[in-house]
């Protein structure tokens, strides 16, 4: 835990004369707000305000989702079952996930659905087809009959 305190520490010890004011000009934030981040023990489960998130990142000069994931990760909205994805490019997916609206989340879910089969397609055309299968096309509010074939 307390990922967040170690990332901004990790700023701070990154260049000599850093410090916790430095941080806090640099992001236009209160210098309360980057020592209350410092003094966070694993207790802590508030989520910090989003704003002040994008603020730190752009005074660190780091991508805002990298602070946000962190930030979620310490206030447990991660699950042992449902944790982040050990792989940085699919955490900032999913960070960024939470950016779009439901319309937009779908849209990007239907193309990378048309992706998904694609690969796993040819994964079973060389005999390396996961356990599970290929995975049926979603349909919006249409009921395939039972036994049709998925379009693809």
């Amino acid at each position: 835990m307390n990922r967040l305190k170690r990332l901004v520490e990790g700023w701070i010890d990154a260049e000599p004369g850093r410090n916790a004011r430095k941080l806090a000009d640099a992001a236009g934030v209160s210098r309360t707000t980057v020592y209350s981040l410092l003094a966070r023990t694993g207790q802590s489960r508030r989520m910090v305000e989003r704003a002040t998130l994008e603020a730190l990142a752009a005074g660190m000069g780091v991508h805002p989702n990298l602070l946000i994931e962190a930030a979620r990760d310490d206030a447990g909205y991660w699950t042992d079952e449902t944790g982040p994805a050990a792989n940085p490019r699919i955490r900032a997916l999913q960070t960024a996930l939470d950016d779009l609206t439901d319309a937009e989340a779908e849209e990007v879910a239907e193309v990378a659905e048309v992706v998904l089969r694609r690969v796993l397609a040819r994964r079973a055309a060389a005999g390396q087809l996961p356990l599970g299968g290929v995975p049926e096309q979603r349909h919006r509010n249409t009921a395939r009959p039972a036994g049709e074939p998925a379009a693809g």
